[in-house]
C-alpha cells in the first residue's frame, strides 16, 4: 500500500498544532458586560487637557441624582454611597477577578502538541516499514493527585480574603457618611440656631432703642446691640464654611459633584452608648471582616503548605505518537506503509530536597506571620473598642449635663436679664453676656451631639455591625453596671493558641 504526503492534510495538522478556532470572548454577554466596563473605565485622556478642552466637560463630576435633593436621612445616604463609592466598586471587582482565577488553578495545564516534518524524502525517517515524511506528538501533564483541589482551595481563600476586604471597605464608606453627615448636621443646626439668635438680637436693638429714646439708657447699649448683630453676621461665614465642607466631604463618598445642595434632616438618633464591653469584644471578634480575612489568610496558607509538600511527588506527562509511513523511497524490501503509533509515560525527578524542604518551610512560616498578624488586629481592635467606648461614654454625660442642666439654666438667667433690663435693673452688658451664653451653649449641644454621634459611628465600624440589631442579651442587662467586665481573651488564647511547633509543622 502507497502512502503519499499530503499538502491539505499537512496545513491541516499545522493549524490544529499552533491554534484552534476558538469563538471570542465577545460572543458571551458576560463578557460583553466587563467589555462595558472597562470602556467606561478607559475614557480617560492620554494627556493633560485645558478647562476649555470640548473633552473637558466628560470629565466633570457626576451631578446629583434627584433622590437625593432636599432633606436626607442619614440613611439614604449610605444606601446611595454603598452602591456608587468607587472604592467598594473596586472593591467588587476584586472579588470578581479572583473568582475568575478559581477555574485557572483547578484546571490542567494546556496538552501540548507537535508537529515534526521532514520536507525532503532524503532527510526523512527510514524505517523497516516505509518513509517517515512527518511526526505528530500529543502531550498532556497530569499533577499529583489532590493538587489542583489543593490549588482551588488556596484560590477560594483568597476570594474569602477579597470579600473580607470588600465588607471592610463598605463598613469605611458607611462611618465615613455618618459622620459626615454628624459634621453637616452640626453646621446646618449651627446655622439655624444663629438665624434664630439673629432676630432676637434686632429685638434687643429694638428694646435698647425705645430705652434711649425714653432716656432709660445711653446710646451706647444701641451700638453694643448692632456689634452683637454683627458678630453673628461673621460667625455665619465660618458655618457656611463648614456646610460646604460637610456637603463635599459626603459628595466624594457618594461619587457626585461636591456642588450637589445635599440637606440633613435636622434630626440625629439619640445616640444610646452601648453598657456592656465585654459583648463588644466578642462581636468585634466574631463580625470584624479584618478578622475574618485574617482567618482565611491562614487556611490559605494552610493549603499553601500542603501544596509545597506535594512538590515532594513528581507531576505525570501521558503522551500519544503518530508517525506518517510511506512506502515511496522506502530501504526496505519489506516495507508495508504502516503507520507507527506510540504511547509514552515521563515523569520529572524531585529530587533537590533543599528546595523542596524550603517552599515548605516558607509556607509554614507565612501561616505563622498570619496568624500573629491576627492577634495583632486583635489586640488593636480591643484597644479602640475601649478607647471609643470610653469617649462616647464621656460625650453622653457631657450632653445630658448640658441639656438638662446647663442649658435651661442659662436661658432661665437670660428671660430675667431681659426683664431685669426693661425694668431698668442690669446694664445692657449684663443682658448681652447671658445671650452669649445661651448662644455658645446652643451651638456646643448642636456640636456635642454631632461629636457623640461620629464616636458611635466610630464605634459601630470597630464592632463590624450596628450595634441596633444587635441588643444586650437579658443575661448581660442583669449585671451590675459598677461590676467590673471580664478582660478581653488572653494573647495565648483564640485559633491560634497552643504551642510553637503546632503552629510551625501543620500536617
Amino acid at each position: 500500500m502507497t502512502r503519499r504526503w499530503s499538502a491539505a492534510m499537512g496545513a491541516a495538522l499545522l493549524a490544529g498544532g499552533f491554534g484552534c478556532g476558538c469563538a471570542l470572548p465577545g460572543s458571551t454577554p458576560e463578557y460583553a458586560e466587563v467589555a462595558g466596563n472597562l470602556h467606561d473605565a478607559s475614557i480617560r485622556p492620554p494627556q493633560t487637557i485645558g478647562p476649555d478642552d470640548p473633552m473637558a466637560v466628560a470629565l466633570d463630576p457626576a451631578p446629583a441624582p434627584p433622590e437625593l435633593s432636599g432633606p436626607r436621612p442619614v440613611d439614604d445616604y449610605i444606601r446611595f454611597a454603598l452602591v456608587e463609592n468607587r472604592a467598594v466598586q473596586a472593591a467588587s471587582f476584586n472579588v470578581k477577578a479572583l473568582e475568575h482565577r478559581i477555574p485557572q488553578v483547578t484546571s490542567l495545564d494546556d496538552p501540548v502538541v507537535s508537529n515534526t516534518i521532514y520536507p525532503s524524502g532524503s532527510n526523512s525517517l527510514q524505517t523497516a516499514a516505509g518513509q517517515v515524511p512527518w511526526n505528530l506528538l500529543i502531550a498532556q501533564q497530569f499533577p499529583w493527585f489532590g493538587t489542583l483541589a489543593l490549588r482551588g482551595e488556596a484560590a477560594e481563600k483568597d476570594v474569602q480574603v477579597a470579600i473580607a476586604e470588600l465588607v471592610t471597605a463598605q463598613l469605611d464608606v458607611v462611618e465615613a457618611v455618618k459622620r459626615a453627615y454628624a459634621d453637616l448636621y452640626a453646621n446646618e443646626r449651627s446655622a439655624q440656631i444663629l438665624e434664630q439668635n439673629r432676630a432676637l438680637v434686632e429685638d434687643f436693638i429694638e428694646i435698647a432703642r425705645i430705652q434711649y429714646e425714653s432716656g432709660q439708657s445711653s446710646q451706647q447699649d444701641v451700638l453694643s446691640a448692632e456689634v452683637a448683630l454683627a458678630d453673628l453676621d461673621r460667625e455665619f461665614v465660618g458655618i457656611r464654611q463648614g456646610i460646604e465642607s460637610a456637603r463635599a466631604d459626603l459628595a466624594e463618598l457618594m461619587h457626585v459633584t461636591p456642588e450637589a445642595p445635599l440637606q440633613t434632616t435636622l434630626d440625629l438618633p439619640a445616640g444610646d452608648v452601648p453598657g456592656q464591653i465585654d459583648r463588644l469584644y466578642r462581636l468585634a471578634v466574631a463580625s470584624r471582616p479584618e478578622l475574618r480575612g485574617r482567618l482565611a489568610a491562614v487556611a490559605r496558607d494552610a493549603a499553601a503548605v500542603e501544596l509545597a509538600k506535594k512538590r515532594s511527588a513528581p507531576n505525570v506527562t501521558l503522551g500519544f505518537n503518530y508517525g506518517l509511513v510511506s512506502e515511496d523511497n522506502a530501504i526496505s524490501p519489506v516495507a508495508n506503509g504502516n503507520d507507527n503509533l506510540g504511547l509514552f509515560v515521563g515523569f520529572n525527578l524531585p529530587i533537590y530536597r533543599a528546595k523542596i524542604d524550603g517552599a515548605i518551610r516558607e509556607a509554614q512560616a507565612r501561616a505563622v506571620a498570619d496568624a500573629k498578624l491576627y492577634d495583632a488586629e486583635r489586640d488593636g481592635i480591643y484597644r479602640e473598642l475601649k478607647d471609643l467606648l470610653s469617649r462616647a461614654r464621656a460625650q453622653r454625660e457631657t450632653l445630658d449635663l448640658f441639656q438638662q442642666s446647663i442649658l435651661p439654666r442659662a436661658r432661665d438667667a437670660l428671660d430675667i436679664a431681659v426683664a431685669d433690663y426693661q425694668a431698668g435693673r442690669v446694664d445692657f452688658l449684663t443682658l448681652i453676656s447671658a445671650w452669649r451664653e445661651v448662644l455658645q451653649i446652643d451651638l456646643q449641644v448642636a456640636r456635642f451631639e454631632a461629636e457623640l454621634n461620629k464616636s458611635l459611628a466610630s464605634l459601630e465600624r470597630a464592632v463590624g455591625i450596628q450595634l441596633r440589631d444587635h441588643p444586650p442579651t437579658e443575661a448581660l442587662d442583669a449585671t451590675p453596671a459598677d461590676e467590673a467586665p471580664p478582660p478581653p481573651p488572653p494573647i495565648g488564647s483564640g485559633p491560634f493558641s497552643g504551642r510553637e511547633s503546632d503552629r510551625t509543622n501543620p500536617e
